[in-house]
């Protein structure tokens, strides 16, 4: 057998693989973000982890999940499953051992070459690696940097396989879950988290909290005002951090304040007290309550404690 049709054959056995091996992803649709990098590891090679679709097999979503993906609508073609890093995080790439002898090597391209596959002849510069790739070797952090990053193998001789899904689309997260170098992730009270579509982790706060990093407090969630009154919050220059809309017949910081002046038996089975000229409120006696706080219900025109 000659060294040309040995070559050949290995190109459609390539090819075989490649068509048979295509694969869903296994990724996670929502990340949180770790306090410590972490390794990632990529088998460079066409025979296994190679999706086409950029939605239902490289990231497993459903196209209409959100308008951002439509972004990526054009890098339906055969690639290796696309990564998503941290940044800090470091990158390995582990190399079919076949492809040594052809001298491999990756570069970076632009996102137009990654979909066409590169064709034209590259700068030194672009070179991931500065020798062919052997084992395992990892990428310089000067190529991880925050954004996407388009990589394609590049063989001095031998097949160029980029068509056949040897491209890489790396995306690399920052966050901004932090107010401060030294504070807590979302100061505690929240969770810091990205979409597979997002460009960086941002806070989802817990119940009760909001803000960019979940700093404020939600005071309206522990219901301050009472009897169906109305709950806003307010600026943190104001004073105040909420305020209560009141129903007809209530006054009062939180509403509990009853228009009007005591009148004998007005609170019947409690003490009725005048707050100021124009509102009273009910102190029920032992055993008794009122409607809300610390008076009744409105029966006749009287708020009673029963």
């Amino acid at each position: 057998m000659t060294m040309k049709s040995a070559f050949c054959i290995l190109v459609c056995f390539l090819q075989l693989c490649t068509v048979n091996g295509q694969v869903i992803c296994e990724r996670q649709i929502i990340t949180e973000w770790r306090t410590e990098p972490k390794p990632a590891i990529i088998k460079w090679t066409p025979r296994e982890n190679v999706c086409s679709d950029f939605y239902t097999e490289c990231w497993n979503l459903n196209k209409s999940v959100t308008g951002e993906v439509l972004e990526e609508q054009n890098l339906s073609i055969p690639q290796i499953c696309p990564l998503q890093l941290q940044l800090g995080d470091s990158l390995f790439i582990s190399s079919e051992p076949s492809f040594q002898s052809y001298g491999m090597n990756l570069v970076n391209v632009s996102k137009e070459e990654f979909i066409n596959c590169p064709k034209a002849a590259f700068l030194q510069e672009q070179l991931i690696f500065v020798c062919q790739i052997r084992g395992l070797h990892q990428v310089d952090p000067n190529w991880l940097g925050v954004g996407t990053h388009y990589f394609a193998e590049l063989h001095r001789r031998g097949p160029l396989l980029c068509s056949m899904g040897l491209r890489l689309n790396v995306t690399v997260k920052q966050q901004f879950c932090q107010q401060s170098l030294d504070a807590p992730l979302c100061s505690g009270h929240g969770k810091c988290l990205s979409h597979v579509w997002e460009k960086a982790y941002h806070c989802h706060c817990f119940s009760q909290y909001s803000g960019t990093f979940c700093q404020k407090f939600d005071v309206c969630s522990t219901k301050p005002c009472h009897n169906n009154a109305s709950c806003a919050e307010k600026s943190e220059l104001s004073g105040d951090s909420y305020e209560c809309t009141c129903p007809p017949k209530f006054s009062g910081k939180n509403c509990t304040e009853i228009i009007g002046q005591c009148q004998p038996s007005t609170c019947v089975n409690g003490n009725c007290i005048n707050v100021t000229p124009n509102t009273f409120l009910c102190e029920c006696n032992k055993g008794f309550t009122g409607r809300k706080h610390l008076f009744s219900l409105s029966y006749n025109n009287n708020f009673i404690c029963y």
